[in-house]
C-alpha cells in the first residue's frame, strides 16, 4: 500500500511547513492512502463536509471519502 501526504491546506491554500500536531484526514482505496493535513480543525471539519468542492494542490483525484484516524 503507498502513502502520498498532501502538506497544504485544501481549504485555505496555504502550504504546512510544520505537520506535527496538526489536524488530518486519510483518503483510502485500494492501493493508495492520501494524508491530507489542515491549518485548523474548522478548515479540517468543512473540508470534510463536501471534499470535491476543495482542490488538492498536489493530487489530481480523491482517493477514496476522508476519515479521521
Amino acid at each position: 500500500m503507498t502513502y502520498h501526504i498532501e502538506t497544504t491546506d485544501p481549504v485555505t491554500g496555504t502550504s504546512l511547513k510544520q505537520l506535527m500536531s496538526m489536524p488530518y484526514v486519510i483518503e483510502s482505496s485500494e492501493n493508495q492512502n492520501l494524508v491530507i493535513y489542515f491549518e485548523s480543525e474548522q478548515t479540517r471539519d468543512i473540508y470534510i463536509q463536501n471534499p470535491d468542492q476543495h482542490k488538492l494542490e498536489h493530487y489530481n483525484s480523491h482517493p477514496g471519502s476522508p476519515h479521521i484516524s
